[in-house]
């Protein structure tokens, strides 16, 4: 009975914002399509919106093609560092080596897809970067750095000669000693040719950046996302011929085509880490603090206002909610070139003993706020009319961890077959964005649209 109430009530106020767009108004107009026991009257409160910080430090990092490698430090946020662990496959079957073979150079070659600094004077800085032999077989099970806690997973040694030094350009190959192409030669076709048998010999290759020096008062790193899908491992050999001379082969290997993770860094000791959001609210991207939304406050910030206002939850219809968070201008546009392009609520859920951050409903709908950053008002806003409303039709018993919001960064993909758009959060590029506190004039606010059923 409650929900054909509320469906009663959506629809008489669908019917009064189509009639209210007419240029001529008649204050009587459709009211015969409202129930004589309603009284349809729209108001809007502005409340504090209860936020917090947290740190979510499981996102799932094996979804993409990209290998984030590099390290970053600045004073607010600590030291931020990503490696990359990677699977070898064969580009071409039947790899055959020849009479006594041996490796004469082996590289792995990459291709940038995207650089992410704070400071534009850092896009060409040296960086020492190290490969490093996995000594653990990774599988489709593993998709997270959790699953690698307690776990030695790399060779301490690495396989890189000497100190590989990138400096942000388009392609960057590293030259590796050729012991560990050795390993190749010593596997049969049917080995070379299948990726789960090639795994459990060679597992892959792990790829590291040392840290940057302290520079107290100063950013300083860069992070840099290597494509995979045009980047490979190289491996040149020699081998004899029938007639006994010496003949050059090269064989190419893809990069984390049959697994990739991504495995992150984050300072926890950090003053971002440490914040309690009065001041200010900071918001990494990828692992790292986010702002986070506590279900159980977020519904009895609303039931506290109704009940000043004599209004039974029951009774409350939601037309529109947003959650709105202030950030400052600090005076120079470059502060954008690190903040998020976008901000929006997810949930965190265990699927299948996996945990997944996962935006909600509202971001499939196109007519409501998805968190865009709005560089005129200086904020960013979302819609979660339909999560709030779901909140108060439900006891305090019946909400779960799963219903509290953790603000992130979100990203979109189109299937190529169905041309349906599906949306996640963002587990690939990493962000810095500072918004205002709890305690700021211009602090984070709960916007409510709405009517009560009489």
């Amino acid at each position: 009975m409650r929900q054909n109430r509320i469906s009663m009530g959506l629809a008489a106020l669908l019917a009064l914002f189509f009639l209210s767009s007419c240029i001529t108004k008649d204050p009587t107009l459709g009211s015969e399509l409202v129930p004589s026991n309603q009284d349809i009257t729209i108001r809007t409160v502005v409340l504090d919106l209860p936020v917090s910080t947290a740190i979510a430090d499981d996102l799932p990092s094996s979804i993409s093609d990209r290998a984030l490698v590099g390290s970053l430090r600045t004073d607010e946020f600590g030291l931020f560092t990503s490696e990359a662990i990677m699977s070898l496959t064969a580009s071409t079957d039947s790899i055959i080596w020849g009479a006594n073979p041996t490796v004469t150079g082996v590289s792995l070659d990459l291709n940038i897809d995207t650089t992410m600094v704070t400071d534009k004077s850092q896009f060409h800085i040296p960086q020492s970067i190290h490969v490093h032999a996995m000594t653990m077989e990774l599988d489709t099970t593993c998709t997270s750095q959790a699953d690698l806690i307690g776990k030695e997973y790399c060779d301490p040694t690495p396989v890189s000669k000497g100190g590989a030094i990138y400096t942000g350009g388009d392609s960057f190959s590293i030259p590796l000693k050729n012991e560990f192409g050795e390993r190749f030669l010593r596997l049969p076709m049917e080995t070379l040719d299948s990726a789960a048998l090639l795994s459990k010999q060679i597992p892959g290759l792990c790829v590291r950046c040392d840290a940057p020096i302290d520079y107290p008062g100063y950013d300083y790193g860069r992070l840099n996302s290597f494509d995979l899908s045009s980047s490979y491992l190289k491996l040149i050999w020699e081998y004899s011929d029938e007639e006994g001379n010496r003949r050059s082969k090269t064989a190419f290997f893809n990069l984390g085509k049959y697994h990739l993770l991504n495995v992150y860094g984050t300072d926890t000791s950090s003053p971002a880490s440490r914040t309690d959001a009065r001041d200010r609210i900071p918001v990494q991207g990828l692992n790292g603090v986010k702002p986070f939304i506590d279900a159980l406050q977020l519904r009895s910030t609303v039931a506290r206002w109704a009940g000043t206002q004599g209004i039974p939850l029951d009774n409350l219809v939601i037309a529109k909610a947003t959650v709105e968070f202030p950030f400052e201008y600090k005076g120079n546009p470059d502060q954008f070139y690190t903040y998020a392009p976008n901000l929006f609520p997810c949930r965190r859920k265990m699927v299948k003993g996996r945990t997944l951050y996962s935006p909600i409903d509202e971001i499939s709908n196109s007519s409501m706020e998805h968190g865009s950053i709005d560089r005129s008002q200086l904020c960013y806003k979302s819609n979660i009319s339909i999560h709030l409303q779901k909140l108060i039709q439900r006891s305090e018993s019946g909400i779960t961890s799963e219903d509290n919001l953790w603000l992130m960064g979100t990203v979109t993909s189109v299937s190529n077959t169905t041309g349906e758009t599906f949306y996640y959060s963002d587990n690939v590029y990493y962000t810095q964005t500072m918004l205002n506190g709890t305690a700021a004039l211009r602090h984070p606010l709960l916007r409510i649209t709405y009517t009560v059923l009489k």
